[in-house]
């Protein structure tokens, strides 16, 4: 099973106005966008007694208004960090997001297209499957390191990135890009 373990770890984060961000020392991110979204059926704390367990219909959810309150679509996005305590999850949102077709992210997840130098790199930091589960606030950090440019496996010219968190529950998603 393709699971991450349970990790400890912590992680602190400054949020302020944008104009106050500007004064700071090192380059701020900006939340362009932050949404939270539930579907029918939700009433279980996972999607997996739903009849249908191939999609996560709270992150088509999440979604939608994502891309609405952004004004951005998924061809605006350099690179994501996907919730992934289970592999299959990853799949299921890059559908629910978008960036591919009902049914085509076996096709759509290849290395060349995921990896760093791909057109959507994902979890350059590992994710919550090869850093740490931390529940996604891992996700954040590394989506502000990547605004910043100071990942250790940085994307190259980084405007958007899309953080999301907690599938298969009530989920969320963000996304972060530079200060103007």
């Amino acid at each position: 099973l393709d699971c991450c373990q349970e990790s400890d770890g912590g992680v602190a984060m400054v949020v302020t106005s944008a104009e106050r961000a500007r004064d700071l020392p090192r380059p701020p991110a900006v939340i362009t966008a932050a949404v939270q979204g539930a579907a029918y059926d939700g009433e279980a704390m996972t999607s997996y007694y739903r009849n249908d367990i191939t999609g996560l219909p709270e992150m088509g959810v999440v979604a939608e208004k994502l891309w609405r309150d952004s004004g951005l679509k998924p061809s605006d996005i350099q690179t994501a960090f996907l919730y992934d305590h289970f592999t299959p999850f990853v799949f299921a949102q890059l559908e629910e997001l978008g960036f591919c077709g009902r049914g085509e992210a076996k096709d759509f997840a290849t290395v060349e297209r995921l990896s760093l130098g791909g057109s959507l790199p994902i979890n350059t930091n590992g994710g919550l499957l090869g850093e740490a589960y931390i529940h996604g606030m891992n996700g954040i950090t590394e989506g502000v390191r990547q605004v910043r440019g100071t990942s250790c496996n940085q994307v190259e010219d980084v405007e958007h990135v899309l953080v999301t968190s907690g599938t298969g529950v009530p989920t969320s998603a963000l996304i972060l890009a530079p200060v103007d």
